[in-house]
């Protein structure tokens, strides 16, 4: 029973110097363990933060993409609204050149009377009316800002005209 007392008594000797508080190298392992342990949680916060970022760049870059999408198609209907302009221009320019063969006509009309009186006013309004001609040419100069006074223009000055050649035939 002796070598068991001896025994446990060695045990217990054993075990308490197991108990003993951790030396100096140790605890700076302990502390080394610890920092460790707080940067990989920072690496992975920084990962999940690159990963949310690459997230936000795809999701701007697919809105950009649909941007850059509905830009080309505005400027496709700019480039439609423009043709429609100049084809609207140009039939506009086609009107009043039918007017004007119908002004000719009638100055045509009016130039053929003997009478000086009638000769001086269908030079008069020939006059205004190749003026106006002029006018009409330059339609495709015309700012749009300035269509809708140009437009107004050309047609008092239509109206203008055909008033003046009806007096002067009735005359």
């Amino acid at each position: 029973m002796r070598k068991m007392i001896v025994i446990a008594m060695t045990a217990a000797a054993l075990f308490a110097g197991a108990c003993k508080k951790k030396d100096d190298s140790a605890k700076q392992m302990d502390r080394s363990a610890s920092t460790a342990s707080k940067a990989q949680e920072n690496v992975n916060d920084q990962a999940k933060d690159v990963r949310d970022e690459q997230k936000d760049v795809a999701k701007d870059q697919r809105e950009m993409a649909k941007d850059q999408n509905d830009v080309a198609k505005q400027q496709g209907e700019l480039d439609s609204a423009k043709q429609d302009l100049a084809m609207a221009r140009d039939r506009y320019r086609d009107a009043a050149k039918q007017r004007l063969a119908k002004i000719d006509a009638d100055l045509h009309q009016l130039e053929a009377r003997t009478d000086a009186a009638s000769k001086d006013v269908a030079a008069r309004l020939k006059a205004e009316r190749d003026a106006l001609s002029t006018k009409i040419d330059a339609i495709g100069n015309t700012a749009k800002a300035d269509w809708d006074a140009f437009k107004k223009d050309v047609d008092d000055k239509f109206d203008k005209l055909e008033s003046d050649l009806r007096d002067a035939q009735k005359k």
